[in-house]
């Protein structure tokens, strides 16, 4: 079946962050390194079989260096996507691969930074004729609407917490790591597509301030992608905006 994907992005500061950290792909478009997000949603079309891929980075580090690290990994991987668009690939070696090379452009960034440590985190989300293949290192988060149920389709990289914790688990995964102290493994998944399907990578200045059952309730109304990324960085901002809000939508058709 000839899949057509409808796409759109939002990025915005919050209300309390003074820099934008998150940094996005949005089949061939990324953010300056230094930006305020984007002053309204951006919208985009294509053939599944053009393999659209879309990503969120969310930078970490504070002041520049978030900032730094979230724009080298979309930077990089912008570089790396467009370099095999005319080549015969299978996404899941390359997503592996692309995490690979975007560690190490953030991690010699690092090594020669004297401003501290920096990282980012990375979800992506890679379509073909039929499949869409979801990856992820940290705990930017992808996830499905079908049949009016959301899944999340991509694991969190984060330490074990009780229920009681008061502060965000750390990371155990993200871009910018040394791989003589760690290894990154990023998690691919794989699945079929389905008309009607909606896809939303987002940051987690989404996901700590709108849970789940509303994310789910306005995906599941009848506006468009825009609107709903409107809604999405509305309520977001509502419930107190204390990180910046990044966030991808796609539509099957």
């Amino acid at each position: 079946m000839d899949y057509i994907i409808h796409a759109a992005a939002g990025c915005h500061k919050g209300r309390i962050r003074r820099n934008n950290e998150d940094n996005l792909y949005f089949d061939g478009k990324i953010l300056p390194e230094i930006h305020s997000g984007l002053s309204h949603p951006v919208r985009k079309k294509a053939s599944a079989d053009q393999n659209p891929v879309f990503g969120v980075f969310d930078g970490m580090g504070g002041e520049e260096n978030g900032e730094r690290a979230s724009y080298l990994a979309a930077m990089t991987f912008s570089n790396l996507i467009q370099d095999t668009k005319e080549y015969l690939v299978n996404p899941r070696e390359f997503l592996a691969s692309a995490c690979e090379t975007m560690n190490e452009a953030v991690l010699a960034e690092n090594k020669q930074s004297e401003e501290g440590i920096m990282g980012t985190t990375a979800s992506i989300l890679y379509f073909t004729n039929d499949e869409v293949y979801a990856c992820n290192l940290g705990d930017t988060k992808a996830f499905r609407l079908r049949d009016n149920m959301l899944i999340q389709l991509t694991k969190d990289h984060v330490e074990y917490q009780s229920e009681n914790a008061k502060t965000k688990p750390r990371l155990t995964q993200y871009l910018g790591i040394d791989p003589e102290e760690l290894t990154i493994v990023p998690y691919i998944a794989k699945g079929e597509l389905q008309e009607g399907d909606i896809y939303l990578i987002c940051s987690d200045g989404l996901t700590d301030m709108v849970s789940n059952i509303e994310i789910c309730a306005i995906l599941k109304e009848s506006i468009s992608l825009k609107r709903c990324v409107e809604k999405l960085i509305d309520l977001a901002n509502k419930n107190g905006g204390k990180d910046n809000i990044t966030i991808i939508l796609c539509r099957v058709e």
